[in-house]
């Protein structure tokens, strides 16, 4: 690829990056995102913004994907990884201006990461010197209010240390899940149990069971098909009804055979049902009537969710509802804010809904983003019970240990590595930039810091201060996800430097072969 072409590659791939950098930290700018069909989305969450953006560049759908996965996969640190990504390709860029190869750069690259590495297990601290409430504060970062921001990392601490006591088969993260909604600030809160955002399907059903028998169903609540199905698959069974008489014999078959499904799975203490399929109009009474409430259209997830907490099995019909396969939680509905929820509160497994309340209508797919972050930075952390000092403070102790490491480095590749420590640097630079610190001013200070051996010196953001971030309020972040982050960050980088060509995937054609046989 000649230089131009790389250059244009690299710079949409920057552009990108540059842009989702800027929402770094608590004090991360806003973006106003115009969609091509008119929506407007005002945001200062990086992987919303990302989700907003209509790329169609290879390179930038790319990176796109690389921090959607990384998302999913942590559940935090995409941020922090599109702007890594985002330095080490300025790096690269320069270095290939130069003249070095890019598989010189990723080889360089490749040693620097190990320093890192290296650097980030010998400085990790227990996570009992900060506290969970601590890491789930610095991930927080959807809210700068001191109140909410307490309340809010109290509870994500408390519900993730008691999931992954419980040794959960999810990880955790199935089991705490964040449901954000617009609402007064003081509503936000805890509740030990499954919250799903949905009407019963009927006003006319029970809004409060205790010790209810919960139904876990798979297909759709209604009246049995006469003839429907078979036991056996060789055949097929039909019946023809040519007379009104006959016709009105089947119907009322078929109710008659609901009724007693119904009054079988109530004798069996079913008082809850949630489906996946729906609930038809002309059982939704004869539901109410026998006392059960019912939701439809859950989604997997938190059909997962109720099967974990209520102890229950997922059946195909109403018909397999029996004491063995059904669940048990204290069921309630409440009205918060014009909208309806079902809380489903049992005790077979530990399972959580922190229910936040956001005031503005812009900022609540932010603070729900963030929220779901401190989460799964709490477990991460719990997971190896290891933290960092955040604020940069990580960052510009691996810049020390990587440059020193370049000096000791043979060949062409010390270029790379020594362009690897810059870039880190890139962090709290931008950090202290948002806090309204001069950035390059900030970077010198915390360099100077480090030199002293203060090591945990980094950038409060919402203090607007360089202090020991793990004093007072600590400032952390969990040590996995930030080696997972700065490796993934590593790995994406080389892989983008490295495209010498981009061809249409329907067009193979050799242009020079081409022109060379004419």
């Amino acid at each position: 690829m000649d230089s131009d072409a790389r250059h244009a590659l690299l710079d949409d791939a920057n552009r990108v990056c540059e842009l989702v950098g800027t929402t770094l930290g608590p004090f991360g700018t806003n973006k106003l995102v115009v969609e091509s069909g008119g929506r407007v989305t005002a945001t200062s969450s990086g992987s919303l913004l990302l989700d907003r953006l209509e790329l169609d560049d290879p390179a930038t759908t790319l990176l796109e994907r690389a921090a959607e996965e990384f998302r999913e996969r942590h559940g935090d640190g995409a941020t922090t990884l599109t702007l890594l990504t985002g330095a080490l390709l300025r790096e690269a860029d320069e270095l290939l201006d130069r003249g070095l190869h890019p598989t010189t750069v990723a080889r360089g690259y490749g040693e620097a990461l190990s320093v890192a590495e290296d650097h980030l297990e010998s400085r990790a601290r227990p996570l009992s010197a900060v506290g969970p409430e601590a890491v789930a504060r610095t991930a927080l970062t959807g809210t700068r209010n001191p109140m909410t921001r307490r309340r809010v990392s109290e509870a994500v601490a408390d519900a993730a240390e008691t999931v992954t006591a419980s040794d959960s088969p999810t990880g955790g993260r199935g089991d705490v899940a964040v449901l954000a909604r617009l609402g007064g600030v003081g509503d936000t809160g805890l509740v030990s149990g499954v919250v799903v955002e949905t009407p019963l399907v009927s006003d006319a059903m029970p809004r409060r069971l205790p010790d209810a028998g919960v139904a876990l169903l798979s297909s759709t609540v209604d009246v049995p098909k006469l003839g429907g199905a078979t036991e056996s698959v060789d055949y097929d069974l039909s019946l023809d009804a040519d007379s009104f008489e006959d016709r009105a014999a089947i119907g009322e078959y078929e109710r008659e055979e609901f009724r007693r499904v119904l009054s079988s799975a109530v004798a069996s203490g079913c008082r809850f049902v949630a489906t996946k399929g729906g609930v038809n109009d002309r059982v939704k009474t004869r539901l109410a009537d026998a006392g059960v409430a019912a939701i439809d259209r859950v989604d997997d997830e938190t059909m997962a969710r109720l099967v974990r907490h209520t102890g229950g099995r997922v059946v195909p019909s109403l018909a397999e509802a029996t004491p063995e396969t059904m669940g048990r939680a204290d069921v309630r509905v409440e009205r918060l804010a014009g909208r309806e929820f079902v809380y489903v509160e049992g005790d077979d497994a530990p399972t959580f809904t922190l229910v936040c309340r956001a005031p503005d209508p812009r900022s609540v797919a932010a603070f729900e983003r963030s929220a779901e972050s401190a989460v799964a930075a709490t477990l991460r952390a719990l997971e190896d019970e290891r933290v960092v000092p955040g604020g940069g403070a990580t960052e510009i102790g691996l810049e020390r240990a990587v440059r020193a490491a370049a000096r000791g480095t043979a060949g062409r590749e010390q270029l790379a590595v020594e362009a690897f420590g810059r870039a880190l640097a890139t962090v709290p630079r931008r950090l202290a930039e948002s806090a309204g610190i001069d950035g390059w001013s900030g970077v010198i200070r915390l360099r100077v810091a480090h030199d002293e051996g203060r090591s945990s010196v980094g950038v409060d953001a919402l203090a607007g201060e360089i202090r020991d971030v793990l004093d007072g309020e600590p400032v952390a972040d969990p040590l996995g996800l930030k080696r997972d982050a700065v490796a993934s960050a590593t790995e994406l980088a080389t892989q983008l430097l490295r495209i010498d060509r981009q061809i249409p995937a329907n067009d193979l054609s050799d242009g020079d072969s081409t022109a060379a046989a004419r």
